[in-house]
C-alpha cells in the first residue's frame, strides 16, 4: 500500500507541517549565525535541582546514561540549538545532553537530526508522530488563568494544537497526554515565573 493511503498518514503530515512552520519561525534566516561551531555547555546548580529532560528518542534514563558516549554530536546537529550539555560536576551525568524548554524548546525538526547522528544508540530513531519527550503538566495555582487573566499562550503556540492542549469547560488549561509530544513549546512561551506549565520526563518521580 502506498504510504499516502495508510491510516494516520494525513494526520502525521499535518503535524509534521505544523512543526516545520514552528521551526522556521524560531530559526534565524542565516543558519551559519544560528549554529555555533562548538555548542556551549549550560551549567546548573545541582543535578537534583531539576529533572533531566532528554532529547527525542532517548532510551530509559539508567540505560541512557550508561550508553551515551558524550560525543556531543546530537548537540551540534540540533537545528534549534535546543540540546545542551550538562556540566554540573557530577561524573554520572556530566557530558550527557538535555533539553531545557524554558530556554529553547525542541521543534521536532523534519530531519530528526539528533536521533540520526547519535553514534551510541542512546537516542533511537522514532517517527516524528511517535515522539514523546515527556509530558506537559500544569500548575493551575500558578497559571494566570487562575487570576482571571485570559492567557492562552501555551494553547496558541502548541504545534500540535487542540488535540494536545486546550482550555476546558472550567476555563483551565487542559493537556491531553495521548497527543502531547513533550516538545516544551508551551513551557517556553509561558509568561509566569516560575512557569505554570512544565514538561517532565515520564520516569520523573
Amino acid at each position: 500500500m502506498n504510504d499516502s493511503h495508510r491510516p494516520g498518514h494525513s494526520r502525521r503530515r499535518f503535524f509534521s507541517g505544523a512543526l516545520r512552520e514552528l521551526a522556521k519561525s524560531l530559526l534565524p534566516a542565516d543558519e551559519d549565525e544560528f549554529r555555533p561551531e562548538t555548542p556551549p555547555a549550560l551549567p546548573r546548580e545541582t543535578p537534583s535541582a531539576r529533572f533531566t529532560l532528554r532529547p527525542p528518542g532517548a532510551r530509559p534514563e539508567v540505560e541512557f546514561v550508561d550508553i551515551c558516549d558524550r560525543s556531543g554530536e546530537c548537540v551540534a546537529a540540533c537545528p534549534a540549538d535546543a540540546i545542551r550539555v550538562i556540566d554540573v560536576g557530577d561524573g554520572l551525568i556530566d557530558g550527557t545532553p538535555e533539553i531545557i524548554p524554558s530556554i529553547q524548546a525542541c521543534v521536532i525538526c523534519e530531519d530528526l537530526s539528533c536521533m540520526k547522528v547519535c553514534p551510541s544508540g542512546a537516542l533511537q530513531l522514532v517517527a516524528a508522530a511517535e515522539i514523546r519527550i515527556g509530558l506537559a503538566e500544569v500548575d493551575h495555582d500558578q497559571c494566570l488563568r487562575s487570576r482571571d487573566e485570559d492567557c492562552r499562550l501555551c494553547v496558541e503556540h502548541c504545534p500540535i494544537g487542540v488535540e494536545a492542549i486546550t482550555i476546558d469547560g472550567e476555563g483551565r488549561v487542559d493537556v491531553q497526554p495521548a497527543a502531547c509530544t513533550g516538545c516544551g513549546v508551551c513551557e517556553m512561551y509561558c509568561p509566569t515565573a516560575p512557569r505554570a506549565i512544565t514538561v517532565k520526563p515520564f520516569d520523573d518521580p
